[in-house]
């Protein structure tokens, strides 16, 4: 276990049934994103992962960070 990772089953149809602290934690109410994340993949509420791309477009086209993380950049 890692985390809040936990292993589920999938039923008949496919389907996965997540336990009631995992949804709380994901705070997962109607919507949910599916995201891909190389050899796994994560359940996001649609609210939150909207929220998260947001602040990370944000911080990603700030001047300041960009020449940051250049000054270190190295081959």
């Amino acid at each position: 276990m890692l985390g809040h990772a936990t292993e589920c089953e999938m039923d008949a149809q496919g389907r996965i049934l997540l336990s009631g602290p995992l949804r709380q934690h994901a705070k997962l109410e109607k919507g949910l994103m599916l995201v891909g994340q190389l050899n796994k993949f994560e359940i996001w509420s649609d609210v939150e992962w909207h929220t998260q791309i947001a602040e990370d477009i944000e911080i990603g086209s700030s001047a300041d960070f960009a020449a940051d993380a250049l000054n270190d950049f190295s081959l």
